[in-house]
Parts: structure tokens; sequence; C-alpha cells
């Protein structure tokens, strides 16, 4: 399970350096693979492929012409990028992807049990405060045992 908080960086050649944690908890994934996308914009996801691969076959089974889908499929293909992990624990991440979600240098990655995501800190802070839990959505998440 990948949870948590660390600090990272992206260093000049664009390559993410995965917090050891991360790379300790992470799937095993042949050949060390990886798909990298965003499914807003806002940060990248990093993916190991047999997790992507499972969101993949989603995008086949019906309704294929669903207008959310096709925007979901429509915004991880134009960010994404299938990439290994280097020896020293990196991956690239794609320079669109980079521009739009503001992340170069300092970042933060944070796990999301099968994945991971990556934030300008800034940006995700500013989130947290302007977005907090609501009492609807604190009662919702009650009633699925949160």
């Amino acid at each position: 399970m990948l949870w948590g908080r660390y600090s990272a960086k992206i260093d000049e050649k664009s390559r993410l350096r995965l917090p050891a944690k991360f790379r300790r908890d992470l799937p095993e994934t042949e050949d060390d693979t990886y798909y990298v996308t965003s499914d807003d914009g806002r940060c990248a996801q990093i993916y190991p492929i047999p997790v992507w691969e499972r969101i993949a076959r989603k995008f086949q089974e019906p309704p294929r012409m669903d207008p959310a889908k096709l925007k979901l499929e429509r915004f991880t293909s134009y960010y994404g990028l299938v990439t290994q992990m280097d020896p020293q624990g990196r991956i690239l991440i794609p320079q669109s992807l980079r521009e739009d979600a503001a992340i170069s240098g300092d970042v933060i990655v944070i796990g999301k049990m099968d994945h991971l995501e990556v934030w300008n800190d800034e940006v995700f802070r500013k989130s947290l405060k302007e977005n907090p839990l609501t009492l609807e959505e604190r009662e919702k998440l009650a009633e699925q045992g949160f």
C-alpha cells in the first residue's frame, strides 16, 4: 500500500527520484515500467503498469462513447507516457505535464494506495485549504464506514 506524503525533487533532466519508502512499497512490475499521466493536468499520477492496465481495460467496456469516459481517456492519453524507473529510482515526467501542473524542482509525492501523485506543494496546500471536507461529505463518508 502506498500512503503518506514525502518530499522529492525533479532534476534538470525531468526525472523524479522517488522517495525510498515508495520505491520499497511499489508493487513489482516487469522491467520497472510505469505509466505517468494525469486525469486533470494538476498533478502527475504514476501507475505501476498492472494497475494502469486494469484501468485501461475499463475504457473498452460499454458504454464506450460515454462523454465522461472519453474525456478521461483524452486527458490520460494526452499526458501519458510509458517509462521505466532507472537503477537510481528515477522516473521521467512528461514535459507537458510538468508545465501544466507546475511541477519542477522540489515537489511532494503522495501515496494513493495503488499509485502515486506528484504535486507542486504550494498548489496542493492551497487546494486543501480552499476545499475542506464539507459536512455533507463527512456524513457520506460516515455512511461508508470512514
